[in-house]
């Protein structure tokens, strides 16, 4: 009886010891990352000209550090084969980064803002005052703010679909930089790595 009681005691007190040892070790918490592909519609208004419709495609990454902060970066490129029926092309390259905010964050679906900084080098025609068709490409400082609304479809896999408004810059029919504004609706296939969003 004494060995059972021994025995007994001794169970006791290595209980604690077990549990110890099962509680489960803490991770490193890091950003949720994302990368996506899609469509954008670049709808720019080139100086002196009626706007220009370009369609091209987007490619966006983000990294969110919480559940409402994190940063974005894109890469857009969009063309028209006939600028103005000139028969020549106008191309828009875009290349930006910035802070984006999280207002509204649910399981399934989530709002998002952002404004991205960078640049964008836009290559087409204008017309002179005197009707001379005037070619070239500038590579200037460009900036973008705008929103959307990305919806969960699987674990991985999200549709996002936002509009943000452009500015960059290109010569006018004085052949003078000058700024240009213009609005781009999109649509992107997002993947997140992980499939996890906080």
């Amino acid at each position: 009886m004494k060995t059972f009681g021994r025995l007994l005691l001794l169970a006791t007190m290595m209980v604690p010891l077990a549990k110890a040892q099962d509680t489960p070790v803490v991770a490193g918490i890091g950003p949720t990352i994302e990368a996506g592909a899609g469509y954008e519609f670049v709808y720019t208004t080139v100086p002196s000209q009626n706007p220009i419709p370009m369609n091209g495609l987007l490619l966006s990454g983000n990294a969110d550090f919480s559940r409402r902060f994190g940063v974005a970066a894109e890469l857009g490129y969009a063309r028209n084969f006939d600028a103005f029926n000139t028969n020549h092309t106008a191309d828009l390259f875009t290349y930006m980064a910035g802070p984006a905010f999280y207002p509204v964050r649910m399981r399934k679906m989530n709002v998002y803002t952002h404004v991205l900084f960078g640049g964008a080098r836009e290559t087409g025609v204008n017309l002179a005052t005197d009707g001379e068709l005037l070619r070239g490409y500038v590579n200037k400082f460009a900036w973008a703010a705008g929103g959307g609304l990305q919806y969960r479809i699987t674990r991985s896999l999200s549709l996002r679909v936002g509009a943000d408004y452009l500015h960059t810059s290109f010569f006018n029919p004085e052949v003078k930089v000058v700024g240009q504004s213009g609005i781009r609706p999109s649509a992107s296939l997002i993947y997140t790595f992980g499939g996890h969003k906080r």
